[in-house]
């Protein structure tokens, strides 16, 4: 015959062993919690003699949080979204926080993915894909429940922003494709344009008209490598006397670049200079050699953490926006001096 389950330890159970309060057991699993060190590594040590571990979702359903920060993503496959979600998730882990990741395969299914979260009793969310519905933005606020959107449009008057400076930045690469010599300039970007992707685009296209400079748009059926070399090859016509070429992202930038190179002959800088977006670590490889605009996520995960823990300790503050500084990635692709 053999022995029944165990009983599982409780924090009754730690707090005798170590000593403590069950206070101070709750203490030493709460992030920001005041607590003595030498207190928490005897909680500690006595959990793992014991096998405890903290049942968040009971926490939870007790009245506090859980700990558990959604991320709301999509486009996983891409190497820009995918280092993204990866530096959140560990910034969230080195806070206390227990992220969950939520994948959106399409920008209708934000607003579902975020309204199943709420059910969770979760700590905040971070949502870097799509704009969700401003009604469940504004749930979030009914609830007190802390919302970091990263590059997305700021409709609702709940949840802070951390934001690429797009009006910057199709300045910028205009003048890296101008000050490189490029006198005709054309704009390669995906026919479903995000927040982020429309406003550097826009102030691309508005600075080449204010400058007098020809400037044509292309458009891809996506924001993928294949679809950006297929949609060069299809529109070479349009790209007769074009020497400097924009592309929405580097993915984009890529495929455009072994169109140029492979399908259509051109030699890049010599004949056409080509400017990308995001640097990427793919850019920078040797077969490519990308010029492009080099957006920052380490610090955007610094500041997804700060504004997140500001924003539980202080719900009434009224909504923030932070603007990331972009900046330009002379390599390759254009005829700048070296």
């Amino acid at each position: 015959m053999t022995d029944g389950p165990k009983r599982k330890p409780t924090s009754f159970d730690v707090a005798r062993l170590a000593g403590v309060s069950r206070s101070a057991v709750s203490r030493a699993y709460t992030p920001g919690a005041h607590i003595a060190d030498a207190t928490r590594q005897k909680v500690h040590a006595a959990a793992t003699e014991l096998g405890y571990r903290v049942n968040s979702l009971a926490r939870g359903l007790q009245g506090q949080h859980s700990g558990i920060v959604g991320l709301v993503a999509s486009r996983l496959d891409t190497p820009l979204r995918s280092r993204q979600v990866r530096l959140l998730g560990q910034s969230l882990i080195r806070e206390g926080f227990r992220p969950m990741l939520l994948t959106a395969e399409k920008p209708d299914e934000v607003g579902g993915l975020i309204d199943g979260l709420l059910g969770y009793s979760v700590a905040g969310m971070i949502v870097t894909s799509d704009t969700p519905p401003s009604a469940l933005i504004e749930d979030c606020g009914r609830l007190g429940l802390p919302v970091v959107l990263i590059n997305r449009a700021g409709k609702t008057s709940w949840g802070d922003r951390i934001v690429a400076d797009s009006e910057t930045s199709g300045k910028l690469v205009f003048d890296m494709l101008r000050s490189s010599g490029a006198t005709n300039l054309a704009c390669l970007a995906p026919r479903v344009e995000t927040f982020s992707v429309a406003g550097r685009i826009r102030a691309f296209m508005a600075r080449a008209e204010a400058a007098g400079v020809p400037c044509r748009m292309l458009l891809a059926d996506d924001q993928a490598y294949g679809s950006a070399r297929i949609a060069l090859k299809a529109q070479s016509a349009a790209l007769e006397g074009v020497d400097g070429l924009f592309c929405a992202t580097d993915l984009i930038a890529m495929g455009a670049l072994d169109a140029l190179r492979f399908d259509l002959g051109r030699a890049v800088p010599d004949e056409i200079q080509l400017v990308g977006f995001d640097d990427i670590e793919q850019a920078g490889w040797a077969a490519y050699d990308l010029s492009t605009v080099h957006q920052d996520l380490e610090e955007q995960a610094a500041l997804a953490m700060r504004l997140l823990k500001e924003r539980a300790a202080d719900i009434d503050m009224a909504p923030r926006t932070v603007t990331q500084t972009l900046v330009p990635v002379y390599r390759g692709t254009t005829r700048h001096d070296r």
